[in-house]
């Protein structure tokens, strides 16, 4: 497979994915970010050695980028607007409402690591291993960060 084919197959397979683990770190653009970093990682295509290392590149864009924006946001504004839902009906939209800010506010509690590695464990579902190859840590780290952040999320969770 040449490059190019190389480049759209991973675009068409992984750009919902990258827009919502942006929108998940907590990203006001999740959309622009997850074009951000493919328009990057085009950019960096020739210098990838070994193709299936493009995934965990474009995943640690995704985080980075996405930690930049949130630290604009933070001078620029107090916080974010919440990303309106679609609407099913009034009820579901009212109670998936109430849940997804429950949850949201509650991640947002966290710190900006533990929320990071939550997001890519149990949302991403990826393993430990590469958790630590994304954010750039030791897999020991992401251990210690998941365990204590599943432990403030439950507190933040009962005190809602």
């Amino acid at each position: 497979m040449d490059a190019m084919a190389a480049f759209s197959a991973l675009f068409d397979e992984s750009f919902e994915a990258m827009k919502r683990l942006a929108y998940l770190l907590g990203a006001d653009d999740p959309e622009n970010i997850a074009q951000e970093a493919f328009v990057r990682l085009h950019d960096r295509w020739h210098t990838l050695y070994d193709d299936s290392k493009a995934l965990p590149y474009l995943r640690a864009m995704v985080v980075n980028l996405s930690r930049s924006r949130l630290r604009h946001l933070r001078v620029v504004r107090r916080t974010p607007p919440d990303v309106m839902l679609d609407e099913l009906s009034a009820e579901s939209h009212a109670l998936a409402r109430q849940e997804h800010k429950r949850i949201r506010d509650a991640l947002g509690k966290l710190s900006r690591r533990q929320r990071e590695v939550l997001v890519l464990r149990y949302w991403l579902d990826l393993d430990q291993a590469a958790i630590a190859e994304t954010l750039g840590v030791a897999v020991g780290t992401v251990k210690a960060t998941t365990s204590h952040a599943m432990t403030n999320l439950r507190k933040h969770l009962e005190e809602w």
